[in-house]
């Protein structure tokens, strides 16, 4: 865990500079020092907001890399489980329940 500096602001020699965020609430940020090239500057993170920070020693390409795919970078990855994607007329209901999101988006359910 990591405590921060505060957002970024122009003459600042420190702070943080938002570049993503994910489907399940991810926040990713740039931890920014003047004193440092910029593709060295470590990457922090947090799952939800409140949320204590993770930094990365790793570049923001191996950070989205990791996120997509690989399924043991809890609690940011997005690719476990699979999740098949659906599609709903506009005058369809978004399904009313967790049960009938998860048969809709089921990597077992047939096409």
């Amino acid at each position: 865990m990591y405590e921060l500096d505060g957002v970024f602001e122009p003459g600042a020699h420190s702070g943080l500079v938002q570049w993503g965020w994910d489907q399940r609430e991810g926040e990713y940020y740039w931890l920014v020092n003047r004193l440092v090239n910029p593709d060295r500057w470590p990457v922090i993170a947090r799952s939800e907001g409140g949320q204590p920070w993770d930094l990365f020693d790793m570049s923001t390409a191996e950070v989205v890399y990791r996120v997509v795919a690989d399924p043991q970078f809890k609690p940011y990855t997005v690719a476990n489980p699979p999740r098949r994607s659906f599609y709903l007329p506009y005058w369809q209901p978004f399904p009313p329940s967790p049960e009938e999101w998860e048969a809709l988006t089921s990597p077992d359910r047939n096409p």
